[in-house]
């Protein structure tokens, strides 16, 4: 169903009705609120002012809240386009939305409501989701699939992690938590679904687009075989590492992505026009590969190298993706383009945070300083979207609003 058949029939539809119609407008502004919430816990630790030890809570704001906020907007707004079936209605936006709330409540208060309210998100999410495939007149792009796979990690992840806040985890289910939710959570769906979107935005043939078809069409198969391989190949790396064999486990991931980026994106493909939105594309993907090569031949560097990807990689890629969301959904097509520099600038800010994150566990005796250094830069970008960008989520499309007679 079309945007502007799903508004209400006024010249000035409400916030609300907007949020209904394309729920981005309400989770990405919430996403980023609450990672600003869950980095500034750190600073705020060292100062004094938050008296409990941060780090369960800042580990469910980002994935949990910063994540999958930005997941959810996205999947409810872009999902019923691309499989060609009917949007979220009233009812599941406003689910969704307390969920949101809920958690980052919970993750300040109680480890076990947080991860309970996050698997009842990804489960109501993955169900509309199920509605949505049997409804489908078309399949989504391939590389979706990698997007699914990390919908599932995120919600395997978060029930090792239950397990662990209610007292009955062990090594075992840690581990594989944390591999789940901090690095196939995010990973899997980044090089998925920037396999359709990265062309959008750098203009380069989209190898991820066929003509609408709800059954698979041979073409199709074929780029869904190397999402499945890649698929494959990652979850292939878990009981690897769980088995004592860290560095080949990581060493295969960056494989995997590596490889997935090479072939289905046109990042490494040589541009006849250089574009400042490739080039930010080509340090997202880049710093995923990286942080696992890192850990690989550095395994004790193993959490700084992980927040390269979270600093960089993961934060780069939904800024550049929800600007041009916002901004294209919001008749501001031209800021979107006129964005493109400033965000080259926010992701240099970003590499220069990651760097500070980095050193820090190199040179311990800086860490005071390198944290400090580290949240103040990425709360920057953070504070500059909410500010330069988030308004615009309330604008509707001008193409949209029906005309009142």
């Amino acid at each position: 169903m079309e945007t502007g058949q799903r508004l209400n029939n006024f010249a000035k539809p409400s916030f609300f009705g907007l949020a209904v119609a394309e729920p981005f407008r309400i989770f990405f502004p919430i996403g980023m609120a609450l990672g600003i919430v869950g980095v500034a816990l750190w600073p705020l630790f060292q100062a004094g002012l938050v008296r409990f030890y941060p780090l369960d809570a800042h580990l469910r704001l980002m994935s949990y809240g910063f994540l999958g906020s930005f997941v959810v907007g996205f999947l409810l707004t872009a999902g019923p386009r691309l499989l060609s079936c009917p949007g979220p209605n009233k009812l599941l936006v406003h689910l969704q939305l307390w969920f949101s709330l809920a958690i980052a409540l919970c993750s300040l208060v109680n480890n076990a409501l947080a991860d309970a309210a996050f698997l009842l998100q990804i489960a109501s999410l993955l169900a509309f989701a199920s509605y949505g495939f049997a409804k489908r007149r078309d399949l989504p792009p391939p590389g979706f699939l990698l997007g699914l796979a990390g919908l599932l990690s995120a919600f395997a992840g978060a029930a090792c992690l239950l397990q662990h806040s209610l007292g009955n985890g062990n090594a075992t289910s840690y581990t594989l938590s944390r591999i789940l939710l901090f690095q196939a959570f995010p990973a899997l769906p980044i090089i998925g679904v920037g396999a359709f979107f990265f062309p959008r935005l750098t203009g380069a043939t989209n190898l991820q687009e066929f003509p609408e078809n709800p059954l698979p069409s041979l073409p199709w198969l074929k780029r869904a075989a190397w999402a499945v391989a890649t698929i494959l190949l990652f979850f292939t790396t878990i009981p690897i590492e769980l088995k004592g064999h860290a560095s080949v486990a990581y060493a295969i991931r960056a494989l995997a992505c590596g490889l997935y980026v090479a072939i289905e994106t046109p990042l490494l493909k040589r541009a006849k026009s250089p574009t400042s939105q490739r080039l930010h594309l080509v340090f997202c993907c880049a710093s995923l590969v990286a942080s696992f090569l890192v850990i690989a031949f550095y395994p004790r560097l193993r959490i700084a190298a992980l927040h390269l990807f979270f600093i960089v990689g993961l934060t780069g890629s939904i800024l550049i993706v929800s600007c041009r969301v916002i901004f294209g959904h919001s008749g501001s097509i031209e800021h979107a383009r006129r964005s493109a520099k400033p965000l080259l600038l926010g992701i240099a800010i970003l590499l220069s945070g990651a760097a500070s994150r980095l050193h820090m566990d190199i040179s311990p005796a800086w860490r005071t300083g390198e944290l400090y250094t580290a949240a103040a830069l990425w709360l920057s970008v953070a504070l500059a979207w909410i500010f330069l960008v988030a308004p615009k989520s309330a604008t509707p499309d001008p193409d949209d609003i029906p005309c009142s007679h």
